[in-house]
C-alpha cells in the first residue's frame, strides 16, 4: 500500500497536467475547435451516439482519473485533521508531491524549517495515513483509525 501510494503521489502533477490536456486532445481527435465545456460535452454526446468506442475507453479513462485524483485530495486533506504534527505532515505532503513547484530537496527543508531525518519520518506517517485512507479503510472509519495512530504516536 505505502508503495502504491509513494508512486501515486510521485504522479500527482502528470496526472493533472494530462486531465487539464484533455479537453484540448479531444478538439483535435475530433477535427474541430472547441471553445467551451458546452461545445465540448454536446460533441462527446454526439461522437458517443455515433458509437466511437476510442472516445468513449478515453472518457472512460478521464473519469477513473478525475475520480483517483479526487480521492486523493480527500485523503490527503484528512492530514490536516490529525492531533499534534497534522499540519506539519499536510505540508510535506503538499509540497513534495502536490503543489505546482516541484522543490529542490534543501528548498523544501528550509521551507518546512525542519531536519531531513524529521522530514523523511513525517512523511513516510504521512504516507501511511493516506494510505490508509486510500486502500484500506471505509471512509467513515478513517477518524477512528486517525485517533488510534495518534495514541499509538504518543505511547
Amino acid at each position: 500500500m505505502y508503495h502504491n501510494t509513494l508512486l501515486l503521489l510521485q504522479h500527482y502533477r502528470t496526472i493533472l497536467w494530462t486531465l487539464e490536456c484533455f479537453p484540448s486532445s479531444v478538439a483535435e481527435e475530433l477535427d474541430r475547435p472547441l471553445k467551451d465545456l458546452d461545445t465540448l460535452l454536446d460533441r462527446i454526446d454526439l461522437e458517443l451516439g455515433m458509437n466511437n468506442r476510442k472516445l468513449e475507453g478515453r472518457m472512460e479513462s478521464v473519469r477513473r482519473s478525475r475520480l483517483l485524483v479526487d480521492r486523493l485530495n480527500d485523503a490527503v486533506s484528512i492530514l490536516k485533521s490529525k492531533p499534534v504534527n497534522g499540519n506539519k505532515m499536510y505540508d510535506i505532503i503538499y509540497m513534495t508531491f502536490l503543489g505546482p513547484d516541484k522543490l529542490m530537496h534543501e528548498e523544501l527543508l528550509y521551507r518546512l524549517d525542519i531536519s531531513a531525518r524529521h522530514y523523511y519520518r513525517l512523511r513516510t506517517q504521512a504516507i501511511n495515513i493516506i494510505a490508509l485512507r486510500l486502500w484500506s479503510a471505509p471512509a467513515g472509519e478513517v477518524d477512528s483509525w486517525l485517533e488510534v495512530l495518534s495514541i499509538l504516536e504518543n505511547w
